[in-house]
């Protein structure tokens, strides 16, 4: 038996694809203010542990589509959200199972603090952290950057944000789980380099 996202109607889902297809702004967040309840719910049945990010990533995902016209009928939005949640779920999973040694990397890369205590290996580490974070940061687009600086880094408030940058409290949570997440993929792959750039270390030590 299929679970339905949540009660709405065809003329809304036509509203959403239509304001979505010309650029409006408005089109994402009544997306995610009207489907975002029942994918969580499903995301909770199926991924539990990345119940919000399937969320996220499924509007983004269907948004980039829809602009795309992909979505030939409006009136079967709900439906798709389900499969494409469903997918999203699955990817998340076999995600998670490969890189779960770095399922923390952005808090970790960015405690970089020295101590007084660190050897020069743990010095070393530290720096290629630092190195990393900041290659990872300079590959995004800026409005990216921007907000996980000032929410990660400074520690600003969303309200905050959105303020200055001019954003919804949708947009900000989508752009942020979107920018995390690419931060994330550009630094899981240097960190796994980093057992060679070590062993280097140690050889010329």
């Amino acid at each position: 038996m299929t679970t339905p996202i949540l009660e709405n109607s065809s003329a809304n889902c036509e509203l959403i694809v239509d304001l979505i297809q010309k650029g409006n702004p408005q089109g994402e967040e009544l997306l995610y203010l009207t489907f975002a309840r029942g994918l969580r719910y499903l995301a909770t049945r199926h991924c539990p542990a990345y119940a919000e990010d399937c969320v996220h990533d499924t509007i983004l995902a269907v948004t980039r589509q829809i602009r795309a016209g992909q979505l030939q009928t409006p009136a079967a939005l709900p439906g798709y959200l389900n499969v494409v949640l469903k997918r999203t779920a699955w990817q998340k999973k076999a995600q998670s199972e490969r890189v779960e040694a770095h399922s923390e990397v952005f808090a970790n890369t960015v405690a970089t603090r020295p101590d007084s205590q660190d050897n020069a290996q743990q010095l070393l580490e530290k720096q290629e952290r630092v190195r990393i974070l900041r290659e990872g940061l300079s590959a995004l687009q800026p409005p990216e950057r921007e907000i996980l600086t000032r929410f990660y880094l400074k520690g600003e408030k969303p309200e905050w944000i959105c303020q200055q940058m001019r954003l919804t409290e949708t947009q900000f949570r989508l752009y942020k789980s979107r920018s995390k997440k690419k931060l994330e993929t550009l630094t899981q792959k240097r960190l796994q380099q980093r057992p060679l750039l070590l062993t280097r270390f140690a050889a010329a030590s």
